[in-house]
């Protein structure tokens, strides 16, 4: 039996998703691996790398946010019933 189709928002509420969890391991990748051996004392970047490092995780966050604003305020369309 065919699986019934899903609307547009519904596909644009998956692809959000996507990214989101995407973009929510990548920055967490990044503040284990590189942030948090920096904080620790366990290396020891130059103020420029650090500056780059962080500027990423702020960059990261502000797509995050802006996913989550496009998420929560998708609206659903109509169903379309098949006959």
């Amino acid at each position: 039996m065919p699986q019934p189709r899903k609307s547009y928002a519904e596909n644009r509420k998956e692809v959000y998703k996507f990214w989101l969890g995407f973009l929510e391991k990548t920055a967490l990748v990044v503040v284990t691996v590189a942030i948090l051996p920096h904080v620790i004392g366990q290396l020891d970047y130059t103020p420029s790398v650090f500056a780059l490092l962080l500027s990423f995780i702020l960059i990261l966050a502000m797509i995050m946010a802006y996913l989550s604003r496009r998420l929560w305020y998708l609206h659903k369309d109509r169903e379309v019933k098949n006959d």
